[in-house]
């Protein structure tokens, strides 16, 4: 049996009931980004090649940059095939022009999908006229396409713990919706806009509820400006104050750290 097959799982179509027990996700720490990235794709591709129709929640920003190279560089070198996979981003700016480089469509597209044959991709319209309209039929979408075998979340900048765009005040039964940007996310993320003051008000994201639904979860972080966040996610209270901190009642999430985003836990 390989390790993506004895997992321990969530019941298929059901949320994870918010309570009082949580459980202590396993602990990956690296030396530095580069193995991060190196780790956490080997798990993607390990669950790929277990399973080459898996359903996989992806995340987009500068984290899962070297990762999703690493897939590419596998895919390419026919040591994975991702061809019957299938693909579930997990949010887009709303509003904004699927095709313009600032999109995460057009993210996905530079970093994964202009490299690799991919079984079937999705992700938020963007420039949908109603987000509300988007958000339930992009909520459809991911209801028929349950279970997710594998979701991957990074977390948000400064004290937002966010996953997705579950920004605080998010609660662990929230689907996919439209969300106002944090401040901290909106100033952290302008920066990677050709222009800044462009950044989207909000986006549209799969909920904490959707991301917990998935058999396995693995979040990754790297760098010292995570630091704060991950102390609070995985040591601090389980609440919506910290939206990450709900992946403490899952009963399979693999944290893959850095040492310096690990610098809280390990006591430097």
């Amino acid at each position: 049996m390989t390790a993506a097959e004895s997992r321990i799982v969530v019941p298929e179509g059901r949320f994870p009931e918010p309570s009082s027990v949580t459980y202590p996700p396993e602990l990956v720490v690296l030396p530095n980004a580069e193995a991060v990235d190196a780790y956490a794709a080997g798990l993607i591709i390990e669950q790929i090649r277990t399973k080459p129709t898996s359903v996989l929640t992806l995340p987009t920003g500068n984290t899962p940059i070297g990762m999703y190279g690493l897939i590419v560089a596998s895919a390419q070198e026919g040591i994975v095939n991702l061809s019957k996979t299938t693909i579930v981003n997990l949010d887009e700016y709303h509003p904004i022009d699927p095709a313009s480089l600032d999109s995460y469509a057009s993210f996905m597209r530079r970093h994964l999908m202009d490299h690799v044959p991919v079984g079937e991709w999705n992700i938020p319209n963007g420039g949908a006229p109603s987000a509300d309209e988007e958000a339930q039929r992009y909520r459809a979408l991911l209801e028929a396409r349950q279970p997710v075998d594998l979701a991957v979340v990074g977390i948000g900048p400064g004290t937002t713990c966010h996953i997705g765009f579950n920004e605080k005040g998010s609660e662990p039964d929230s689907t996919v919706r439209y969300v106002t940007l944090d401040l901290q996310t909106r100033e952290a993320n302008a920066r990677l806009f050709e222009d800044p003051s462009q950044i989207p008000e909000g986006a549209l994201t799969q909920g904490i509820g959707d991301i917990l639904r998935a058999r396995w979860i693995i979040l990754i972080a790297k760098g010292v400006h995570k630091a704060w966040g991950v102390n609070r996610t995985l040591k601090g209270p389980v609440s919506s104050d910290a939206p990450a901190s709900f992946l403490r009642i899952h009963p399979r999430v693999t944290a893959v750290l850095d040492q310096e985003a690990a610098q809280y836990l390990l006591g430097n």
